[in-house]
């Protein structure tokens, strides 16, 4: 495997200033990130990283596919549409075309409302939903190559990694929802890259996307967690615009008094040099990696999820056989599985309780088991009021790159069974094989595209970096009506 070697780092910059380098508190933290941002070609980034790349656009536009058939998606069409944008970029699977800001807004917001998108730890964001839809509306835009789109991109999840490694666990314990504040710094980058913007102008639209930044977990279970996404890669757009015809914004954002860094967490509880020593070496996508999920449902969700199938598969649980389950989780759980009593499906997905009745009483937890209705059956619910949470160090300390969870489950005739999970199925470290994120990609795509469609999706994503325009790829993103003909 290649090694990548990054351009600039941080002694190497502080040397040029002809400082001595241990008198320099403020590390220039936004100049070297947008030296990384403007220097990184795709030709010097490992094979290994494009490949993976590839593997997450293609995962992101499965979640996309399936999305599109939710409530939400027609609310954001019948909004997008109202507003008489200029047509360049499209409304993937939804058949218009709008600005390229808001065909961002709209392909974020449809990608993540399943919270089926993949997710990265430490940065604890969703990225690709943030960063790609962004990529994508600009390029068409601009009508940039696939090469160019895919360079963009990868660029914008390091941003985000790396910003996020250096300000959490603080800033996401203290309620911000990553996926909208960290999320717009890397759809700015990424759009910046497409731009061929110079050191300067990278800056100030990171400095105009940082004011930019918002996104509350308390909305988690609702339509604006998903608008989260959206929002931030449609400001990722305008932030990289803007900076592009002169805009001015602060140069320094990340590094100075008042700006991101400080603001978003508590005092002091931020790492500078977290962010910019290892830029590009190794990239993130890499290590710690980018987890692919197997579930549609939070994340925290998944490591209980997946011992209690593992234990309803090897001792032939039925649901009528449970008496009690006990779920150990990690601190930080019970700030993101918000409802205990979900009312409907989005609520559901941040609901350990009904998660596991779920799995207890399906068997299985899959895309089409979350709805309205299975949340309000009554033999679920009255499995929910079974499940109990607990939060232990055992599975896991603040830092944890990916807790586990203990699960023990009792049954009416006494006994009990117990497990407990190291890493979660779909994490960096225990990941899903490309051909599992290859079929779930085909089962999510056949919910808008037909067969010839999705074979042609399939195929563009996989060599995007020959596409001569990003538009090769959204061509084939029109909605199985209008190419059911074809099929």
């Amino acid at each position: 495997m290649l090694v990548h070697q990054p351009t600039i780092t941080v002694r190497a910059y502080i040397s040029s200033l002809n400082v001595d380098a241990e008198s320099v508190n403020v590390e220039p933290v936004t100049d070297l990130i947008a030296q990384f941002i403007c220097q990184t070609k795709l030709e010097d980034i490992p094979h290994e990283v494009i490949e993976k790349a590839k593997v997450h656009i293609l995962d992101l536009i499965g979640t996309l596919c399936a999305g599109s058939k939710e409530k939400v998606a027609g609310i954001v069409t019948e909004y997008i549409c109202s507003l008489g944008c200029r047509k360049e970029s499209t409304l993937m699977t939804r058949g218009i075309k709008t600005s390229a800001q808001y065909a961002a807004l709209g392909n974020g917001i449809i990608g993540h409302v399943l919270d089926y998108d993949d997710y990265e730890w430490p940065s604890m964001v969703h990225p690709s939903v943030v960063v790609f839809p962004a990529v994508v509306a600009l390029a068409e835009k601009i009508w940039a190559s696939g090469s160019k789109s895919l360079e963009a991109y990868v660029v914008g999840l390091e941003v985000i990694s790396k910003v996020g490694a250096g300000i959490n666990p603080n800033h996401y314990d203290k309620g911000w929802h990553s996926t909208g504040t960290l999320g717009v710094l890397g759809a700015a980058a990424a759009c910046a890259k497409l731009l061929k913007s110079d050191p300067d102008m990278v800056k100030t639209a990171l400095g105009i996307a940082a004011s930019t930044a918002s996104g509350l977990r308390g909305n988690f279970g609702t339509m604006t967690k998903p608008f989260h996404a959206g929002n931030a890669s449609k400001n990722g757009v305008e932030s990289a615009l803007l900076a592009s015809l002169g805009f001015t914004a602060d140069k320094t954002i990340f590094e100075r008094d008042l700006g991101f860094c400080s603001i978003f967490t508590e005092a002091g509880a931020y790492d500078l040099k977290k962010i910019v020593d290892n830029l590009g070496n190794p990239f993130s996508i890499v290590s710690p990696g980018i987890g692919i999920k197997q579930y549609p449902s939070c994340a925290a969700t998944h490591s209980v999820l997946d011992g209690v199938l593992d234990l309803v598969k090897n001792n032939d649980i039925r649901a009528e056989d449970v008496a009690n389950v006990e779920c150990g989780i990690f601190y930080l759980y019970p700030k993101m599985l918000i409802h205990s009593e979900p009312r409907n499906a989005l609520e559901g997905k941040f609901s350990l309780e009904f998660c596991v009745a779920l799995a207890l009483y399906e068997h299985e937890v899959s895309l089409q088991k979350f709805s309205d209705a299975k949340v309000n059956e009554p033999k679920i619910r009255k499995l929910m009021k079974k499940v109990k949470k607990y939060v232990t160090d055992e599975v896991g300390t603040r830092g944890t790159t990916y807790p586990g969870a203990i699960v023990k489950i009792d049954l009416t005739d006494g006994t009990s069974v117990s497990k407990k999970v190291g890493v979660r199925r779909g994490s960096p470290i225990n990941p899903l094989s490309t051909d599992e994120v290859v079929t779930k990609f085909t089962q999510n795509a056949s919910l808008a595209l037909n067969k010839n469609s999705i074979d042609e999706v399939l195929e563009r994503i996989m060599r995007i970096d020959e596409l001569d325009n990003i538009a090769r790829l959204t061509q084939c993103l029109k909605p199985w009506q209008a190419k059911k003909s074809a099929s």
